[in-house]
């Protein structure tokens, strides 16, 4: 089939009509226009394309309108305002005889032809206008039927993008550029933005945006007082402008000076997350049209999944935090700290590094319990971990062992690097407890190994380690 499947019966017709113009227009139900998609013409007021607003498009309209067709014959052009009846010559035409247009399908479209050489068109001829009319909705109902296909093949492969999107555990930030493009060219649009506003915050940001986004703005926290993409966190609701008004102060999406398109059609689709937080897709092309609404449809679906992945990404993360650190104080618990130690083990043997462990023993803190309560004792153990973390050099790992232990970890420092660092961070600790205890004296007990010097295997490393706590405990009488 040619690329234009019309063009060859238009020219038949014409040809054998010896018309003046035929013209075949096809009605857009989003733009409501009738366009012009097959013609053959002798005048040279007839443009290649032309697409005619139905309330502007004069016999064409009534004839789309009624459903019937018309005929007019025996035409006088004094008595015929012919640039508002047959809108497309533009600046008029001179001398037609006759005017024939009917409807092809039901409001489909519609078929017109005019001549020079009669009065009218005889009823063979008609018939042979009907007839190419019918084989037209064929040809139009199967360009449909392929244009439908075309496009629920292209949102499959959508779908599936989406799915890998979802499913291949990629990091929040790739996941939304990935989605963020893919949805904005499902909706042949140029600009798109994936936007986060927390629970109860006045402000929102942007976790993603395509890759012409001023990276700028993703720098920013917007206000949801201002902007179209404001209102549409600050009233929970679609927005869709189909056209811009750049001459309109108010339309510009997060800020007046951010340089984008003001003058291009604007979508942005709210979903609610857990925790009541907000995501919001924000659509923007550089010129105005109206998608289609199967892809609208299907973006909208994607949102409201992709956001059930960022909660679930949410949550397990959670869920990993509460697995990793100590609930009380909010360090590495001890599972998170062994499995470190043999991450960081692994580290240092490959790039020949030295690495220290440390466990770090506070007492009398059994006596503790006999004169304090549960909700002090956790006071004392938060700010104990606290001060020490801060006071530990920024590359090293503290966890919370049991009550009154601690585990340190040094990458890249030697046995002899840490032990000054390890009796500083002792004095402090002793030093904080010692205000908290009340007339105890409060001792601290080392036990400190370094690779590779003393093991270079975790079964040799943690046990040696707690030899040496144990045996400072014994011999100071612990």
């Amino acid at each position: 089939m040619s690329a234009n499947p019309y063009q060859s019966l238009v020219s038949l017709l014409s040809n054998v009509l010896e018309a003046y113009t035929t013209a075949f227009f096809v009605f857009d139900f989003r733009t409501r226009q009738l366009k012009l998609v097959a013609s053959q013409s002798l005048s040279k007021y007839v443009r290649e394309t032309v697409s005619l607003p139905l309330e502007q498009s004069g016999i064409l309209s009534q004839v789309h309108k009624i459903g019937q067709t018309i005929h007019l014959d025996k035409l006088q052009e004094a008595s015929l305002t012919l640039p508002t009846t047959v809108p497309f010559y533009r600046e008029g035409e001179s001398h037609l005889k006759a005017i024939y247009a009917m409807p092809v399908g039901d409001g489909a479209g519609v078929l017109y032809v005019d001549t020079k050489y009669g009065w009218g068109f005889n009823d063979k001829q008609q018939k042979w206008i009907q007839e190419i009319a019918s084989v037209l909705l064929q040809i139009l109902q199967r360009q449909d039927g392929l244009a439908q296909q075309q496009n629920c093949a292209g949102i499959l492969e959508f779908w599936y993008k989406i799915d890998e999107i979802i499913l291949t555990g990629h990091s929040v930030i790739e996941s939304c550029k990935r989605f963020v493009t893919e949805c904005t060219q499902l909706l042949d649009s140029e600009y798109g933005f994936i936007a986060l506003k927390e629970f109860e915050q006045p402000h929102y940001h942007l976790l993603a945006g395509t890759r012409n986004v001023p990276p700028s703005l993703l720098e920013q926290r917007f206000v949801t007082k201002q902007g179209l993409a404001g209102w549409v966190f600050q009233n929970d609701k679609v927005m869709f402008i189909p056209k811009l008004n750049p001459q309109t102060s108010e339309h510009f999406l997060f800020t007046p000076a951010e340089g984008l398109p003001h003058h291009g059609t604007l979508w942005g689709i709210p979903v609610p997350m857990s925790m009541g937080h907000t995501l919001a897709l924000i659509v923007l092309s550089r010129t105005p049209h109206e998608p289609d609404p199967e892809n609208q449809r299907a973006t909208t679906c994607a949102l409201h999944s992709f956001a059930l992945h960022l909660d679930r990404f949410s949550l397990k993360e959670e869920c990993d935090q509460l697995g990793t650190y100590d609930l009380a104080t909010g360090i590495l618990n001890g599972l998170a700290f062994a499995a470190k130690m043999e991450e960081l083990l692994a580290i240092s043997m490959q790039n020949s590094t030295p690495l220290a462990l440390a466990l770090m023993q506070f007492e009398p803190w059994h006596t503790l319990h006999t004169t304090t309560s549960p909700k002090q004792i956790l006071q004392f153990q938060r700010e104990l971990a606290s001060s020490l973390s801060l006071l530990a050099p920024s590359d090293a790992y503290l966890a919370q062992i049991s009550e009154n232990r601690l585990g340190f970890l040094f990458p890249r420092l030697s046995f002899q690097e840490a032990n000054p660092i390890l009796t500083h961070l002792m004095d402090r600790g002793k030093q904080i407890l010692g205000s908290s205890f009340k007339g105890m004296r409060v001792r601290a007990y080392l036990g400190l190994v370094g690779y590779p010097q003393d093991g270079t295997r975790i079964e040799q490393l943690w046990p040696l380690a707690y030899r040496r706590l144990y045996s400072g405990l014994h011999v100071k009488g612990g």
